[in-house]
């Protein structure tokens, strides 16, 4: 977990469990085999939620411009936001302590404790207008590599019975945050390799070859999807009768002419 102090992140070295690492990876494996119109879908939330225990757990996908409401929001439980809350959440975002307008290039989970003390955060009016309707005492933010101008973060969420995140608990996330940032860009490439199907691809094969044109080699891009070198190399050779073309080079060429 890091926390601040003098001004410099620090970060400690955890010690997880093999049943946190288990569990890890079946999250990871989860996620990375999940279909639908979101990048994290409410049964991935629901499984970082074990995880990291809280009363609530959220993925936020935020205009650092426009930051009235998210462009995208996967919550567990899903808990209404009053039109004054989400108002006053947009005015006073840039004098929250977690604010996505500072720490949107984080590359480590970031936990309110590590930034403000309580009775500091409790004369915010942020924590009137925002945290208090809520009942939240105690967050933890974990933000992904996002392009600029846009915040993609996921929120843990804790009442004060529940006491503070751990160091336990922001190793984990700080451990999943790779993959978790890898399979954000995979929804991105599949979203996008559906303009593939004019070609008669399927979306895995629009998928792989969307990564061919980003420079992986079959074994990185078989990591990436969590199946074997062997199946890559079968979508590769189906995308090749497909195309009519016989080496990666011209698949992507073929495939992506359209766009150029």
């Amino acid at each position: 977990m890091s926390g601040v102090r003098g001004g410099r992140i620090i970060c400690d070295v955890v010690r997880l469990s093999r049943c946190d690492l288990e569990r890890a990876l079946e999250l990871v494996h989860a996620a990375s085999s999940a279909e639908g119109d979101e990048p994290f879908p409410p049964d991935v939330l629901e499984s970082l939620a074990r995880l990291v225990p809280g009363a609530a757990v959220g993925y936020y996908e935020w205009s650092l411009e426009s930051h009235l409401m998210p462009s995208v929001a996967v919550e567990t439980p899903v808990l209404p936001t009053p039109a004054e809350v989400a108002e006053a959440r947009s005015e006073l975002c840039s004098t929250y302590p977690l604010s996505i307008m500072r720490l949107s290039a984080a590359r480590r989970p970031c936990r309110l404790s590590d930034f403000t003390s309580r009775r500091a955060l409790h004369r915010l009016e942020y924590y009137d207008s925002v945290l208090r309707p809520f009942g939240i005492e105690h967050q933890l933010r974990l933000f992904l590599t996002a392009p600029p101008g846009l915040s993609r973060v996921f929120h843990f969420n804790r009442r004060s019975a529940d006491g503070d995140f751990s160091d336990r608990d922001g190793g984990l996330l700080e451990l999943l945050r790779p993959f978790l940032v890898a399979i954000r860009e995979r929804f991105e490439l599949r979203e996008a390799s559906g303009s593939n199907g004019a070609n008669g691809l399927t979306a895995r094969e629009g998928e792989i070859l969307q990564w061919v044109a980003r420079g992986k080699t079959n074994q990185e891009i078989a990591e990436l999807l969590v199946v074997s070198s062997h199946t890559v190399r079968k979508h590769l050779e189906n995308i090749y009768a497909k195309l009519g073309v016989h080496t990666r080079t011209g698949a992507v060429a073929r495939a992506f002419a359209p766009l150029n």
